[in-house]
């Protein structure tokens, strides 16, 4: 991702992406939503001067977008992914159902972001071990967001969500693997 990271806005205790993020590195490997064995629930990770490039760089968009911090993954249970957003895409990968994902924060900002032309797409994640998945839920959510009809947001939201939590998740094939040490 190359957009700039918003000055004092740091992850502080949330480890979401440590947690659901799959990697497969030569130094780090661990299967999708489990969390990282150098990261400390709540705290962060216990081998941060030496991480991975990869931890170095990924950063969910409250990081680097003006949200308020009710956006923050530990809080809101959804993650903003940076993936696509450079091409038009915004991708909510949601970690749990929450009074935040249903309340007036996210339909604003989906509102906000189909008006502006972005795609959204909606995740979940499944079992650990197994792939998320994804879909393109633009069109499914524009009438709603046209009609300014937060109700029917929500109906189409969950209903999407239902789709996606159906699903038949694959496994991700990766084994756990760490070896992170000072070079």
């Amino acid at each position: 991702m190359s957009l700039p990271l918003l000055p004092g806005r740091e992850c502080g205790g949330c480890v979401e992406c440590c947690r659901v993020i799959p990697l497969s590195l030569p130094e780090l490997s661990k299967p999708t939503g489990e969390l990282c064995a150098y990261c400390v629930d709540g705290a962060g990770c216990s081998v941060h001067e030496i991480r991975p490039q990869t931890c170095r760089v990924w950063f969910c968009l409250w990081r680097a977008v003006e949200l308020s911090d009710d956006w923050r993954p530990d809080r809101s249970g959804v993650i903003l992914r940076p993936d696509g957003v450079e091409d038009g895409r915004m991708t909510l990968f949601v970690l749990r159902r929450s009074d935040f994902l249903f309340g007036d924060d996210v339909f604003a900002a989906v509102t906000h972001w189909i008006a502006e032309g972005f795609a959204i797409g909606l995740s979940v994640p499944g079992p650990v071990g197994t792939l998320p998945v994804r879909s393109d839920v633009t069109d499914w959510l524009r009438p709603a967001t046209q009609a300014d009809d937060h109700d029917g947001f929500v109906r189409r939201l969950s209903a999407a969500l239902d789709q996606l939590d159906a699903h038949d998740f694959e496994p991700d094939g990766i084994e756990r693997r760490y070896a992170v040490t000072a070079e």
